[in-house]
């Protein structure tokens, strides 16, 4: 036990297994797009390949357009409920 939990009165529970000890998977809602060349920035059809802030991950361009896709689908969704219940 470390000196703040004991500190704080916390307590460190005998039966946690390691199964409920494991973070949450990252959404990779933050991706930076990367191009090979500089003549080439800005252009989305020449992006090779993208990194997310969140995790430091890294996606073939593939990839991170599926997962650009899907955050966008799922803000229009969010959007869409919001000004529904207004």
């Amino acid at each position: 036990m470390s000196f703040l939990s004991r500190l704080f009165g916390r307590k460190e529970s005998p039966t946690a297994s390691p199964a409920e000890l494991v973070e949450p998977e990252c959404p990779h809602v933050a991706l930076v797009p990367h191009w090979d060349s500089a003549g080439d920035m800005g252009k989305a059809d020449k992006v090779t390949s993208y990194s997310c802030e969140a995790c430091k991950g890294t996606f073939p361009r593939e990839e991170g357009d599926r997962l650009m896709t899907e955050e966008k689908a799922r803000l229009i969704i969010a959007e869409e409920e919001r000004t529904a219940g207004q």
